[in-house]
């Protein structure tokens, strides 16, 4: 009002410069565009929350003070879908920018993870916002799940961290007004996001609609309620949503001014009615999130294990069919005390370096008794095999024997399960199944073969030449059998409690074990257990999760070939 009253253009056009520098020194903010707007990047203090690891980012505007209200926002959202705008519109509200200061302010820029921390003096709330840009930023599928694993492991490393987030008001989704449908790559967003946390924050989800017209967004909400993505609702049962232009920082043309202030005026409204619903919202723990994505880890952790134990028993199970026809073949010789040769692919585990992964899947944690990969997928967070996700009171969740701790290590290195095709001769096999030579390979126990004896005694009546390595066979191959029994028993149970524990229960790391799991559970003749994976499959893509697991694919046969590394010709 100072300015407007005088007359003397020169005074006046000094006084506008004064009143910019007071501005810009007053909001802490270095000019990088003179606009109109004029654009300010924010002056922060920033640090490292994760330590040594550097990925987790927390930039601070203003002086901390404790004593505010602090609101806590995790903000998610494809690439383009205007969420930087959002985030830096929401900091310009908080600073009270107005349409007519010709202004605006920028916090942002594209990292893995940053939070920012908002204190401005004049305002009694200060902001935390949890940024996660990136989510399904890449065409490439097995990238685009790579890193969007590596941001789910960046969110536990900071709701964990002693000087990280504990508690959250609200997780907002942002995607652009006109949309229609989810693409495949926003349904793996979406299931993606919505599998990290508990059920109990269902009624702090939002959405944030950009580009918006001014109307209804019809397209957005039926695409939400197509999707079926869990979130709080209004007193009409729809979706609760505000809407923005994404206009703020465009270069102001005259002509067009009306334009402008209605965009703005519009995103004003919607962050009144925002903040003001924050107000009203109930802050959640992240700790029951923190508790889901642990036992995520855990339980993934036991379902790639399972996997791979049940495929090696089958691998196993193929080696011996194939002893056993070499024996039948040649039961004449047998019979004549003869030595004869064989062919038969034989199964190994030795250790692998882990080679061309991304840096977070470098390490791996493994049982050195169980010769077994416990946490192969993610491990790098973990200081040393102790303090791994898949150690609960210092003992391991997911190896056979379910070791303790000490007798894991943490390294660049796995087991691989391999093939090899071995010339063997009888006299060989006696020695490793009989006992009988230095290089027995599986010490031959009297007792052990005296019941073995006893259970096949009625198969040895009905042919009296059969040998004492068929018998051991016999009751390996039925052995190996109940194992992997067990092991699909487990393997069932683990998919049926990662269906109940997470917000989003029929997400795409799920069902991506189905196809494997399914026509085992046949052949073991468990009709209810195997119509209720059809189910849980049948539901995914119902709710358009084939898209997720396209995404998945190209990742998983990758993933997969190389836990196994067979020949190809097996």
């Amino acid at each position: 009002c100072f300015v407007k009253g005088i007359v003397n253009p020169k005074i006046k056009i000094l006084l506008a410069l004064f009143q910019s520098i007071f501005c810009r020194l007053h909001h802490n903010a270095v000019l990088i565009d003179k606009g109109p707007p004029a654009l300010y990047r924010l002056n922060t203090e920033r640090k490292y929350i994760d330590g040594t690891n550097k990925k987790v980012k927390q930039w601070t505007y203003g002086r901390r003070d404790r004593n505010k209200q602090d609101k806590v926002i995790l903000m998610v959202g494809e690439t383009g879908a205007g969420k930087t705008t959002i985030i830096n519109t929401m900091i310009n509200y908080l600073l009270g920018v107005k349409f007519k200061d010709q202004e605006f302010y920028q916090i942002t820029e594209e990292l893995i993870i940053t939070v920012y921390e908002v204190f401005v003096e004049e305002n009694p709330t200060s902001l935390t916002i949890i940024d996660t840009p990136g989510y399904g930023n890449t065409e490439k599928h097995e990238e685009g799940y790579e890193k969007d694993r590596e941001i789910s492991e960046y969110l536990m490393r900071l709701f964990s961290d002693e000087d990280g987030i504990h508690y959250i008001d609200a997780v907002c989704f942002v995607m652009k007004a006109s949309q229609n449908r989810l693409s495949e790559k926003e349904f793996y967003i979406f299931h993606s996001v919505l599998s990290l946390f508990g059920r109990d924050i269902e009624e702090n989800i939002v959405f944030l609609l950009t580009y918006s017209d001014a109307g209804p967004p019809t397209d957005a909400l039926n695409a939400i309620k197509t999707a079926e993505i869990p979130c709080r609702r209004d007193e009409r049962e729809k979706p609760v949503h505000f809407l923005f232009n994404n206009r703020q920082k465009e270069k102001r043309d005259e002509e067009y001014e009306h334009t402008y202030r209605s965009s703005w005026e519009m995103g004003e409204r919607s962050m009144n009615r925002f903040f003001t619903l924050l107000d009203r919202m109930n802050r959640k723990s992240v700790q029951m999130t923190l508790d889901v994505l642990k036992e995520r880890r855990q339980l993934e952790a036991c379902v790639n294990s399972l996997v791979e134990r049940i495929s090696d028993k089958e691998s196993k199970t193929e080696e011996l069919n194939q002893i056993q026809e070499a024996l039948r073949q040649n039961r004449d010789k047998i019979t004549r005390c003869e030595n004869f040769q064989f062919t038969v692919n034989r199964v190994f585990k030795e250790k692998d370096l882990i080679e061309n992964e991304w840096w977070w899947n470098s390490k791996a944690t493994c049982c050195s008794v169980c010769q077994e990969n416990c946490h192969e997928w993610g491990c790098l967070w973990a200081k040393d095999h102790s303090d791994c996700w898949v150690m609960e009171k210092e003992r391991c969740t997911v190896c056979t024997r379910k070791c303790h701790y000490s007798k894991h290590v943490k390294e660049n290195k796995k087991y691989v399960t391999k093939t090899k095709t071995d010339t063997m001769t009888f006299d060989k096999l006696k020695q490793e199944y009989e006992g009988t030579g230095e290089k027995s390979k599986i010490g031959f126990n009297k007792k052990k073969y005296e019941n073995n004896k006893k259970e096949h005694e009625s198969i040895e009546k009905e042919s009296e030449d059969k040998t004492k390595i068929e018998i051991i066979l016999n009751h390996e191959l039925e052995t190996i059998q109940k194992e992997k029994s067990i092991l699909l028993n487990e393997a069932y149970v683990i998919i049926m409690r990662l269906s109940e524990i997470a917000l989003k229960s029929d997400n795409a790391f799920t069902l991506q074990h189905l196809d494997f799991l399914i026509p085992r559970l046949k052949e073991e003749g468990k009709d209810e257990w195997m119509k209720n994976l059809e189910d849980l499959r049948k539901a995914g893509e119902e709710r358009k999760n084939k898209g997720a697991l396209e995404y998945l694919a190209a990742f998983g046969r990758r993933k997969w070939k190389k836990m196994f590394n067979r020949d190809k010709n097996e």
